[in-house]
């Protein structure tokens, strides 16, 4: 397999179609990212009244990072983390991202089919994304450069969050977060 050596300024607002083709899309085996089919969806074939049931036929486990997504079906086990996409919100969510990535990572590598979802499936959940690779060891250029070949050229288009990943701290993610008492 050939590497195409990244430039860094790439990695900033690509300049492609703006919506994925897909609901989901498969970034490794049996591991997802995706937006959410609701009222509230920003492009027309993400809309829906009541939008698309996730159910224990689609996936294990599901990472929600857009509080007002759909809830999944029964028996799948859903996290959610509600923030905004955007780098100033104004409190610090840096702890309670690292136990989403740690458990959507523990439930990938157990091998259970993980979906991590935001409302459009680009940003929010493309920086969950990027973490949980971090954590399973990409360098974090090419954890971004994955995530907008599988899921959509225009994936983590939000420059803070390219810089968050960018400059992401390994050992921390990686290994875990020491709490101080």
């Amino acid at each position: 397999m050939n590497k195409k050596k990244l430039n860094l300024d790439d990695l900033m607002r690509p300049t492609h179609s703006w919506m994925p083709q897909a609901v989901w899309s498969e970034v490794l085996p049996g591991l997802w990212q995706g937006g959410t089919v609701d009222r509230f969806a920003p492009d027309e074939w993400m809309r829906g009244e009541t939008g698309i049931l996730i159910t224990k036929q689609d996936f294990d486990s599901v990472y929600t990072m857009y509080a007002s997504a759909e809830p999944v079906d029964w028996f799948v086990k859903e996290l959610r983390l509600g923030f905004y996409d955007s780098h100033d919100h104004g409190i610090s969510i840096e702890q309670q991202l690292f136990e989403v990535v740690e458990a959507a990572h523990r439930d990938w590598v157990a091998g259970k089919r993980v979906l991590i979802r935001c409302q459009a499936g680009l940003n929010r959940s493309g920086l969950v994304m990027g973490l949980v690779l971090i954590r399973a060891g990409y360098d974090p250029a090419d954890a971004i450069a994955l995530i907008r070949e599988r899921r959509s050229d225009n994936a983590l288009f939000n420059d803070s969050f390219v810089e968050y990943l960018l400059d992401a701290d390994l050992n921390f993610w990686r290994a875990g977060l020491a709490l101080a008492a």
